[in-house]
């Protein structure tokens, strides 16, 4: 009866979430050499997003992160969808750029780290690549393992409108993350990985909750974590809506959905 009972709370907790019009900043669509048992195409990932009560998710393809950007870009256009904002990959490569510029992005994910696309985001490797995300106000997602705390500040410094959203910050963060962001106002990060005991309402009775975005790392993850976090966290209505989905769609420049 016990189980019964505490399924039960947790059901009824999650399913608060349906009201929430979550947007999910963390999530990545299509066959995977590396991840392939977990790997989803469309219909996997929008059945899962249902799962959770995710309306929205910005998703980016596994072919642009481990393979080719050109490649994982023709592949996701093709996953077009309205539940599914694109990330589209590139690298500081002018031809790539070009393309890029003519899809017209709202969002990308880029791939420095040296076992994935191995590129400087120094001015002398990156700058133009870099100033054309930040002139033309692109969300760039990036996973914090893929640059040093220190490239970050140096990132923030010679790109100060860059908005930059880590993604897979971990509880031990904190200390340099914290600075960063009272340094740098365009400096965001997900919850996907930010899980440590009442870590989440800390910062956000600390700093606020308006460069916070919930993400899952769908299809590594089950969103189950992050949201389970979110759901219990002691902090407002309004602070909850905000990091579900509000924050992520005032940078996207989407309204709420109907």
């Amino acid at each position: 009866m016990r189980d019964a009972a505490e399924n039960s709370g947790t059901e009824t907790l999650l399913a608060e979430a349906a009201d929430w019009d979550l947007f999910d900043v963390n999530a990545r669509v299509g066959p995977s050499g590396v991840h392939g048992e977990l790997a989803l195409e469309k219909p996997g990932l929008l059945e899962e997003m249902d799962r959770f009560f995710i309306r929205h998710a910005l998703v980016s393809h596994w072919a642009g992160e481990e393979y080719d950007p050109a490649v994982g870009n023709e592949a996701l256009a093709r996953e077009a969808d309205e539940r599914l904002t694109p990330a589209w990959a590139v690298l500081p490569n002018a031809e790539l750029l070009e393309a890029l510029a003519a899809r017209k992005p709202k969002a990308v994910r880029i791939t420095p780290g040296p076992t994935q696309h191995n590129f400087s985001l120094a001015k002398w490797g990156a700058g133009p690549m870099l100033e054309f995300l930040q002139d033309n106000a692109v969300l760039t997602l990036m996973v914090r393992n893929d640059i040093a705390w220190g490239e970050v500040a140096s990132l923030l410094e010679n790109f100060p409108r860059l908005r930059l959203v880590l993604l897979d910050t971990g509880y031990r963060a904190d200390r340099y993350l914290f600075p960063l962001m009272d340094r740098f106002p365009n400096l965001y990060f997900d919850s996907a990985t930010y899980l440590a005991h009442r870590q989440l309402e800390s910062v956000v009775n600390e700093r606020g909750a308006e460069r916070i975005l919930f993400g899952s790392r769908l299809p590594l993850f089950t969103p189950a974590s992050s949201l389970g976090v979110l759901a219990s966290a002691r902090i407002s209505d309004a602070d909850r809506l905000a990091i579900a989905g509000g924050n992520l769609r005032r940078l996207l420049g989407l309204g709420a959905s109907a």
